[in-house]
C-alpha cells in the first residue's frame, strides 16, 4: 500500500507522543511502502537514471578539472565545481517533486534524493576550498560539513549519515592540524571526543540509523584514542581503556552487539599494547597473541555471565 500524507502525520504524532521512536516510525513507513505493488519499470529506470546522472555530474566535473586544472583560473575552477553542486541540488529537488516535498519523499525516491544531496556536500567542499585563498582545507571541510548536516536533516538515510560522519572527522582533523600541527595528541583527543559524542547522540535517537551511528562513533573514538601512541603512549592506553569501559557500561542498558564488539576490540588492542610497554618490548609476539586471546575469552565468559544474571 502507498503511505498517504495523513498516515505519515498520524505516525509522526505517535512519535511526538513517545509511543514510537523516530527509528520505529521510519521502519513502519518503510514496511508499508514495501507492501505496495512492485515498482514499474519506468520507476526503476528513473531511479537508475538519477543515480547515473549524479555520478556523471560528479565524475564529469572531476575529469574537467583533472585534465585542465593548471590551465584554468581560480574563478573557472570555482565555476565548474559550483555548477556541479548546483546541478546536484536542483536534481535532488526535482526527484523529490519540489522543495516542499523533500521531507516527505517516498521510500524509493528518498534514497536517490539523499544521495544527490550528499554528493552536493562533497562538491561544495571542493568549491569552497578552491575559492579560498588561504586555509583551504579548513574552509573546504567546514563548508562540506555544513552542507552534509543540511542534507542529513532534510533526508535522513544511512548514506547521508556516512557523508556527515566523514565530513565531521575531516573537519576536526583540519581544524586541529591548523591549530596544533606538531602534535598528535590534540587531534587524537578531539577525534576521541567526537566519537563519544556520536555514540551518545545515537543512543538518544538524534543520529540514525542507530546501529550504524554506534559503529561509526566507536570506530572514530578508537581511531582517535590510538593517535597519541607514538609520543604519548600512556594517554593512548588511557583513552582506549576508557572507550572499552564506556562501551561495556552502555551495553548493560542497550544490549547492542555493536557496543559489545567495540568494547572487545578496544580491550584486545590496549591490553597487549600495555603489556608490551610495561615489559619494554621483552614479551614476544606469541605471548602478546596469548594475552589477546585470553582477553577475548575473558570477555566472552563475562558476557555469558551477564546474560545469565539478567
Amino acid at each position: 500500500m502507498a503511505v498517504t500524507a495523513r498516515q505519515k502525520q498520524a505516525l509522526h504524532a505517535l512519535t511526538a507522543r513517545g509511543v514510537l521512536s523516530a527509528e520505529q516510525e521510519e521502519a513502519v513507513v518503510a514496511a508499508l511502502e514495501d507492501t505496495a505493488a512492485p515498482p514499474r519499470i519506468a520507476d526503476r529506470l528513473a531511479e537508475v537514471t538519477a543515480y547515473l546522472g549524479g555520478g556523471l555530474v560528479l565524475g564529469g566535473a572531476a575529469l574537467v578539472l583533472g585534465v585542465s586544472w593548471e590551465d584554468l583560473t581560480r574563478l573557472a575552477r570555482v565555476g565548474v565545481l559550483g555548477a556541479a553542486t548546483a546541478g546536484l541540488v536542483v536534481a535532488a529537488f526535482a526527484v523529490a517533486g519540489g522543495m516542499s516535498a523533500v521531507r516527505s519523499v517516498a521510500h524509493r525516491r528518498r534514497r536517490v534524493v539523499s544521495t544527490l544531496f550528499s554528493l552536493a556536500a562533497v562538491t561544495a567542499a571542493f568549491t569552497a576550498g578552491t575559492a579560498a585563498s588561504s586555509h583551504q582545507f579548513v574552509v573546504g571541510t567546514t563548508t562540506g560539513l555544513l552542507v552534509a548536516v543540511a542534507a542529513y536533516v532534510l533526508v535522513t538515510t544511512a548514506f547521508a549519515y556516512l557523508v556527515l560522519a566523514a565530513g565531521a572527522i575531516l573537519t576536526v582533523i583540519a581544524w586541529i592540524t591548523e591549530l596544533a600541527p606538531d602534535s598528535a595528541l590534540p587531534s587524537g583527543a578531539a577525534l576521541f571526543a567526537l566519537g563519544l559524542a556520536g555514540l551518545f547522540l545515537s543512543l538518544v535517537d538524534v543520529l540514525r540509523p542507530a546501529q550504524l551511528a554506534l559503529a561509526v562513533g566507536a570506530a572514530t573514538a578508537l581511531f582517535g584514542a590510538q593517535q597519541p601512541l607514538g609520543g604519548d603512549a600512556p594517554v593512548a592506553y588511557a583513552l582506549t581503556a576508557c572507550l572499552a569501559v564506556v562501551c561495556f557500561v552502555i551495553y548493560f542498558g542497550v544490549h547492542s552487539t555493536v557496543l559489545l564488539v567495540a568494547g572487545v576490540v578496544a580491550t584486545t588492542i590496549v591490553v597487549p599494547e600495555l603489556v608490551w610497554d610495561l615489559t619494554d618490548g621483552a614479551v614476544g609476539g606469541g605471548v602478546l597473541l596469548l594475552v589477546a586471546g585470553a582477553v577475548l575469552l575473558a570477555t566472552s565468559l563475562g558476557g555469558r555471565w551477564m546474560r545469565r544474571t539478567q
